[in-house]
């Protein structure tokens, strides 16, 4: 048995008498069937990356991947990870609902409210308290990077000051045009033995400290409320649809990029043991077409999440 599967594996990839020193793989349809087959991936992969954003999933995909991302850079530097409080989504809703509304992008609304009103406003009763900000992004990976790369937005994502998070993630028309908007908050909330005593939030950009606020009595929502306008857990999210929607939006891409990497390295071996192992014999249409496979699955790995951003036409920011 082993012999045969030896024997098998010799004609296919290796160049010698019985395939004519043209292997099998190289040869063959196989290379052209899995192209498209790789290509089909690679389209879907695509397709569904710039049509998603419209998915009635996509504000809970971006959410949920938003607390992870930022819950596993604080896991890496040791620092305690957030957990959702539905108080805070309530407050991210409100805010990014009055910036749809009012169509500005700022931690301060035209009137001069500041950050903290929200908080006031869904009854978070809090010791510490950020906010960051984003609007017209693709996906939740860009939103992340672009937060972790700023030092004021950074300091609010891993802050050890802040053991709660809540999100809001919200689509509506911004300046003429149809955006998506995202607003995090994070909170310490007041302990009751010190309620009496004066807090001081942390704001996001500016790292400004608000005077003392009066003591607050945190609201409960009750199961059924509705948080950033959709059900806290919706049977949807529990279903089949949910789970694929978050593979294809979250997964699939990371996945297709690494059969790609796979393939190229495989043909790559493939090819030089069709040059190097019977070096006077040499069949030139296999070569071509080798290089040829070659060239096309760097095409594809270039092709990659942040080339795709780059030449989708949006306009991305944060504050």
């Amino acid at each position: 048995m082993l012999i045969k599967i030896v024997s098998k594996l010799k004609y296919v990839f290796i160049p010698c008498q019985k395939n004519n020193y043209r292997p099998e793989f190289l040869a063959s349809r196989f290379l052209s069937f899995y192209l498209i087959f790789l290509l089909i991936l690679k389209i879907v992969a695509i397709s569904s990356f710039i049509c998603f954003p419209g998915s009635i999933f996509f504000a809970d995909i971006v959410k949920s991947a938003l607390i992870n991302l930022v819950n596993n850079e604080r896991e890496e530097l040791g620092i305690q990870s957030l957990k959702e409080n539905p108080i805070l989504s309530e407050a991210a809703y409100l805010k990014a609902q009055d910036m749809l509304e009012k169509d500005y992008f700022s931690h301060y609304s035209p009137e001069g409210v500041d950050p903290w009103y929200w908080f006031k406003e869904s009854g978070y009763n809090y010791q510490f308290a950020g906010e960051n900000l984003a609007i017209g992004f693709l996906e939740s990976e860009q939103v992340f990077n672009g937060w972790i790369q700023s030092p004021s937005h950074r300091n609010n994502l891993l802050s050890s000051k802040y053991s709660e998070t809540g999100i809001a993630v919200m689509k509506g028309e911004f300046d003429g045009k149809e955006t998506t908007v995202v607003v995090q908050l994070f909170g310490k909330p007041q302990a009751l033995s010190t309620a009496g005593e004066a807090s001081k939030p942390i704001p996001i950009a500016e790292a400004q400290e608000l005077e003392p606020k009066e003591e607050e009595i945190m609201k409960e929502l009750p199961p059924e409320e509705l948080v950033a306008g959709e059900e806290k857990e919706s049977e949807s999210e529990k279903g089949l649809t949910f789970q694929l929607s978050s593979f294809i939006f979250s997964e699939y891409f990371g996945l297709t990029q690494k059969i790609i990497y796979a393939s190229l390295i495989f043909v790559i071996i493939a090819l030089m043991i069709n040059i190097f192992v019977k070096f006077n014999v040499q069949h030139k249409d296999l070569i071509y077409k080798a290089v040829f496979f070659l060239v096309l699955l760097v095409l594809f790995i270039v092709l990659d999440k942040s080339t795709i951003i780059q030449i989708i036409s949006h306009s991305f920011n944060i504050y």
